[in-house]
């Protein structure tokens, strides 16, 4: 669900306006679920799916909610900002440099606000620590699956276990600028983790790209909780012969998908970071505008400025791509639960929104409907009910 007031000027903004701190304001409001709402939370990279199967697309697609159900899906971004920016204090006036928040939302109308979940690890921790009855959180959505030990705890819980549904497919690929330095064939997982490991700092030193920029290279990543860098990490742990790489001091970290920490580098055409490609997808598809300009907004959507490398590297293996899974989980508890989502009604809200597998009628997520909307993010819908999964 979108933020209704307020704004939130993320680290994204400090270069693209030339700025050196940024700003924010202090109120903003989401909806308060009622106590009978389907509340979920999670990370960054799956929240514009969700949202859309909740709420509806810009294309005109009509969500969950538009049916005019009693009971609402309600989902709450892991950003604070419906531009996908995270919330850093204002200190303009200070002097102080500006620093990260911790944005919160109200989970339960008549609950005080608690810190917002920003990330799939968050959310799985979030959901775990949810022991009380009613739950306050009723599902998640991640981009990464719970581990052994996460479902030994819920198993502890009493729920079963974490139930885990696919929604979608989407990769995580490197982005540059438009304007670039980088071999026009991309990128290896070789290369990659030798610039990372700080073992290739110019271009002209990557195997098989001699003639290239002597510039220095500008390696980016987003913070260590996002499943953006754990996909990017596991990868370059692989191509370490299953040793995790020691990051370089001069990798940055940056926000998580993120055009603008590229276009405001020192040098925005030695800069790479790892980027969701449907998220790209969804920059390109123009949902994103300009957010300096009051309503009724800008009529031009915002230009990203990047693009992912593909094709084959100069060291001769295939640009780096690997895939991503889009997930929702809930506690297994919760698929039998004897209650109807909607007054009337025969399913719960598990079998009405994710899953339902022993009924002739799909889970709103599985039909074309729901589909629709996942694609509208960016994502490749790909409806999987996995059950018991974990990492």
């Amino acid at each position: 669900m979108k933020p209704r007031t307020g704004l939130r000027f993320g680290l994204v903004a400090l270069t693209a306006i030339g700025l050196t701190f940024v700003g924010a304001t202090a109120a903003r409001a989401d909806y308060a679920p009622q106590p009978s709402d389907i509340v979920g939370v999670g990370g960054d990279t799956p929240q514009y799916a969700l949202s859309f199967v909740a709420d509806g697309d810009y294309n005109g697609d009509a969500g969950f909610n538009a049916a005019g159900a009693f009971n609402r899906l309600v989902v709450i971004d892991a950003t604070a900002d419906a531009n996908g920016r995270s919330a850093y204090t204002n200190s303009v006036t200070t002097g102080v440099p500006s620093v990260a928040l911790n944005p919160t939302d109200v989970l339960r109308a008549g609950t005080y606000p608690v810190q917002r979940v920003s990330s799939s690890g968050a959310g799985i921790t979030a959901l775990l620590a949810d022991t009380a009855s009613p739950e306050v959180i009723n599902f998640i959505f991640s981009a990464s699956l719970p581990t052994p030990a996460q479902q030994t705890t819920a198993g502890n819980n009493g729920w079963g276990y974490l139930h885990v549904v696919e929604i979608g497919t989407d990769a995580v690929q490197i982005a540059v600028a438009n304007t670039t330095n980088a071999p026009a064939g991309g990128l290896s997982p070789a290369e990659l983790l030798g610039i990372y490991t700080g073992h290739y700092t110019t271009w002209n030193a990557l195997p098989g790209n001699s003639g290239g920029s002597s510039d220095t290279i500008i390696p980016l990543i987003p913070p260590s909780s996002s499943s953006i860098y754990k996909t990017l990490i596991a990868d370059l742990t692989t191509a370490n012969g299953n040793v995790a790489p020691v990051l370089s001091a001069s990798v940055k970290t940056v926000e998580q998908n993120d055009p603008t920490a590229v276009t405001g580098a020192a040098n925005p055409a030695d800069a790479i970071v790892p980027f969701s490609a449907g998220r790209l997808a969804l920059w390109n598809d123009g949902y994103f505008h300009n957010p300096a300009t009051p309503f009724p907004g800008s009529t031009s959507p915002l230009n990203p400025g990047v693009k992912l490398l593909s094709g084959t590297a100069p060291d001769g293996a295939a640009a780096y791509s690997s895939a991503i899974t889009d997930y929702v989980i809930f506690r297994q508890s919760d698929a039998g639960l004897s209650t109807p989502m909607e007054p009337g009604g025969s399913r719960n809200w598990v079998q009405t929104l994710f899953s339902n597998p022993s009924a002739p009628t799909s889970p709103f997520v599985a039909k074309s409907a729901g589909k629709a909307l996942i694609a509208s993010s960016g994502v490749t819908p790909n409806y999987q009910d996995l059950g018991d999964v974990s990492s």
